[in-house]
């Protein structure tokens, strides 16, 4: 079977057999530097976007999330992740994400970044040299802070790090048979990941690399934009016996129902249906199950349109920014830079938006689920007015307050309780201490 030809497979489950479509689907691996994911829309958009570009392994850079917050970052399309950050504040801090059925042998080193003086890219206890990667695939990925070729990988052709530094750095990859993907497939070109808005010079500093054994596998690479940073994405594919299905399922685009101009279609629609139908020859239970078939047509119908614009509206804010990134690379102009956060901004807001709907249906599903239980759901919804409404002290007619039963608490408390009228029972006494 050629990498290409899709492979049939029997499924079995409750006893039913069926037959899915699988396609070869390469290893892909993204690094991104994603300057705070403490919105619920970056989060959903960053998960989104690696479900969509079919990333299996993502590296993730100034995460800006405290240690009790890293579990905002879970999702069932990546069950193996790892963080680290700050342990006090939301500084820094790296991610990493595993998608499913990674079954090769691989050791990913993240956020590599060399000392500046020294050039020194491990520490001694945790350098990989020796015997500890003779078996399998060594890669490390991030946002490096340190330019690898100095003349070509900065827009300026020289690097505020030290000489011996870089000899260093690039002493120590050879060591380890590393080689960048990025530039083993663009020998001449010249592109960069980092635009500093402070010194207004370009810099390729985001690198992923793999060691020299691997690069016969090595499909694509590719520097991608990223509307949310000031860092760009970079992002290669390897060769992989990964298989992946071809059909998803479908499902009702709920904010459909709210468009005035798609209701009146539908009510139209409808209309046409039942008046073309409803005839003798057709039974009233087959027209009325026809008709969910019908409806089921349109909306596909109106949702594909509607998405395929949406798509058409976001790979042009995406070409545009390119383009504008591409330009003010050589350019420089201020002008250009301000049409560039512009761009940036209209893409962001409709990416927002887009998820907002995504939030909006998670609710609904999670209302839906459990909205008839009274567990967890009943006690958040209670839990505000409760807090709203408990007396935490008590004050007399001085107004000096009482944080524990004392003083006049118990007095007043006798006196509600002796003045209650109980009839056919004996009128109960409370003695009050001395």
């Amino acid at each position: 079977m050629s990498a290409r030809e899709p492979d049939h497979r029997r499924i079995c489950t409750h006893n039913h057999t069926y037959t899915m479509a699988y396609t070869a689907a390469p290893l892909c691996i993204l690094t991104q530097n994603c300057r705070g994911l403490n919105t619920l829309e970056k989060r959903s958009h960053l998960l989104r976007e690696l479900k969509n570009k079919e990333v299996m392994i993502a590296l993730l850079q100034e995460t800006h999330l405290k240690l009790t917050d890293t579990h905002r970052l879970k999702d069932r399309h990546y069950p193996a992740n790892c963080h680290s950050t700050h342990p006090t504040s939301r500084k820094a801090g790296i991610s990493l994400y595993q998608g499913h059925g990674i079954a090769e042998n691989l050791h990913i080193h993240h956020n590599l970044c060399p000392e500046r003086k020294t050039g020194d890219v491990f520490t001694q206890e945790h350098s990989p040299t020796g015997n500890i990667f003779t078996e399998g695939t060594l890669i490390i990925g991030g946002d490096f802070n340190a330019l690898l070729d100095p003349l070509i990988d900065p827009l300026t052709g020289h690097s505020s790090i030290s000489q011996i530094a870089i000899r260093a750095i690039r002493k120590t990859l050879r060591d380890l048979r590393l080689v960048d993907t990025w530039r083993t497939l663009h020998l001449t070109d010249r592109d960069y990941t980092h635009y500093s808005a402070i010194h207004r010079r370009y810099s390729r500093i985001d690198y992923i690399l793999i060691q020299q054994e691997g690069l016969q596998r090595l499909q694509s690479a590719e520097i991608l934009p990223t509307p949310c940073s000031d860092h760009s994405t970079v992002y290669i594919c390897l060769d992989s016996p990964l298989f992946r299905p071809t059909r998803t399922a479908w499902r009702l685009n709920e904010s459909l129902l709210s468009d005035p101009e798609v209701k009146t279609q539908l009510i139209e629609h409808l209309n046409n249906y039942f008046t073309e139908n409803d005839t003798e020859d057709v039974s009233k239970v087959t027209l009325w199950e026809a008709h969910k078939s019908v409806l089921w047509g349109h909306f596909i119908r109106i949702a594909s349109h509607k998405k395929k614009e949406a798509q058409q509206h976001m790979m042009e804010l995406t070409d545009q920014i390119t383009k504008l990134e591409t330009q003010h690379k050589w350019t420089q102009l201020e002008e250009q830079y301000r049409s560039l956060l512009e761009a940036r901004r209209q893409l962001a807001e409709l990416v927002a938006r887009k998820h907002h709907r995504a939030t909006q249906r998670s609710k609904a599903f999670f209302f839906y689920i459990h909205a008839n239980k009274s567990r967890r759901l009943l006690a958040r919804m209670i839990q505000k007015p409760t807090d709203q409404s408990t007396s935490a002290c008590t004050a007399n007619n001085q107004g000096h307050p009482h944080t524990i039963p004392g003083g006049e608490w118990p007095t007043h408390f006798a006196r509600i309780t002796n003045d209650c009228i109980i009839p056919h029972q004996r009128r109960p006494t409370l003695n009050t201490p001395n």
